[in-house]
């Protein structure tokens, strides 16, 4: 894995990004939780979306399955029950926010789903990769979705 950029954050934006990691991706490899965390980061420097980590994991958290991170709008209690899948992701977070981890065929990504969805916006966005049961997109170029 590449390095990319360290970030200054506080225990709270660690604890976000480290939510989202365990409750989006704990299933998946190593790889595919540092994919996770790298979208939250990538929302977070794009002007689309809120300029913090926590304001981009929980956008949109009043709407019913109308966010990105589907753990924060499906209406069903979140708990850590996995001691040793929640270390991980606080792992991630911290290597990630410190400039320790990135992955290139990642990159600028911004949007993933899992492969056995097919969201709308799906088709109007560039496939980056995919890893493990997540599949990744970026921005068609001057495309939004406002």
């Amino acid at each position: 894995m590449a390095t990319g950029q360290a970030m200054q954050v506080s225990d709270k934006e660690l604890w976000c990004l480290a939510t989202a990691v365990y409750f989006e991706a704990r299933g998946e490899s190593y790889r595919g939780q540092v994919a996770v965390a790298q979208v939250v980061l990538n929302r977070v420097k794009d002007r689309r979306y809120p300029n913090t980590i926590c304001g981009v994991v929980f956008q949109n958290q009043a709407k019913r399955n109308a966010c990105q991170f589907s753990f924060a709008c499906d209406g069903i209690p979140e708990t850590i029950n996995d001691q040793k899948s929640w270390a991980q992701a606080e792992e991630i977070a911290t290597k990630f926010t410190d400039g320790e981890l990135y992955l290139t065929e990642v990159a600028d990504a911004t949007h993933y789903h899992a492969t056995y969805v097919r969201p709308k916006w799906a088709p109007r966005m560039n496939r980056v990769t995919q890893i493990g049961l997540h599949v990744f997109y970026k921005f068609k170029n001057g495309w939004s979705f406002g």
